[in-house]
């Protein structure tokens, strides 16, 4: 992942995500949104796992940051909290925009 940036928007009856591995920007409907957005995080997830687990240094926003310095432990802690959180705002803006969804399709039902 290049950036810790995550432009998310809810729109009617879509979800557009970038961000977390995710390098282009498009609508998609709630459930598949979530998908496209986890499968960008485990991806990072598991890049970052790697480098952990082979000592190598691992590299974000173009910055290298080395498991041998408390600073760069520090930075790579705040990282992932801030990964994880944009995880849980996807989820939580999905699961909302679908129950909305649902919802106004049912109001819709009774009225017909």
């Amino acid at each position: 992942m290049t950036s810790m940036d995550l432009n998310v928007t809810l729109q009617q009856g879509s979800l557009a995500i970038k961000g977390a591995g995710n390098v282009h920007s498009t609508r998609y409907d709630f459930p598949f949104a979530n998908f496209i957005y986890e499968q960008g995080f485990f991806a990072e997830l598991s890049r970052i796992q790697s480098a952990v687990v082979s000592g190598d240094p691992i590299e974000v926003n173009g910055k290298q940051w080395d498991l041998e310095r408390p600073g760069d432990l520090l930075a790579l802690q705040q990282y992932m909290s801030v990964l994880e959180g944009a995880k849980d705002a996807v989820d939580g803006l999905g699961k909302g925009g679908l129950k909305a969804q649902n919802d106004a399709l049912s109001n819709i039902k009774g009225v017909i």
